[in-house]
């Protein structure tokens, strides 16, 4: 094996460590991020209600089973969840129309308004990371993250 095909190799290595540490550093930081928004939206409201929450917030009316698909949640938990938003009268829900047996669920009006806010702050939390970062760099980060996580950029 040539030098110069070692070094490749072991700076591929290198580099695949270095992501994967910076990638446990992120989620403890979503982790914390999602505890904060919980607990802004609702000081009572549990972590995976407020990521359900989010889910529905930001795509809706949804579908119990389009949430488990988009959050990895199991149906029980989805369930539970959805019932506590309700019952604290964060979320609406109605009949589906394409299948009677389902309920789409949508964010009631102030409920809405609130994770609306939340989402702002947010969104200027992470557009202030990327101040000092100029368009292309913003843009090529974004192209590579959905490359990594499996969508199509």
């Amino acid at each position: 094996m040539d030098s110069e095909a070692r070094t490749d190799s072991d700076a591929r290595r290198e580099a695949v460590g270095s992501i994967e540490d910076a990638l446990g550093r992120f989620m403890r930081s979503v982790r914390a991020s999602l505890n904060e928004g919980a607990h802004a939206f609702s000081p009572d409201l549990p972590p995976s209600a407020y990521w359900i929450m989010s889910v529905i917030g930001k795509t809706h009316p949804i579908a119990p089973a389009t949430i488990i698909a988009l959050t990895g949640m199991d149906k029980s938990s989805v369930s539970r969840q959805l019932r506590l938003l309700k019952e604290a009268g964060y979320i609406d829900s109605q009949p589906d129309p394409h299948d009677r047996r389902a309920d789409l669920y949508s964010p009631t009006p102030e409920a809405g308004a609130r994770f609306e806010a939340i989402r702002a702050a947010n969104r200027a939390r992470f557009g202030q990371a990327f101040d000092a970062w100029d368009e292309d760099e913003v843009v090529a980060f974004a192209g590579l993250l959905d490359k990594f996580i499996g969508r199509d950029a």
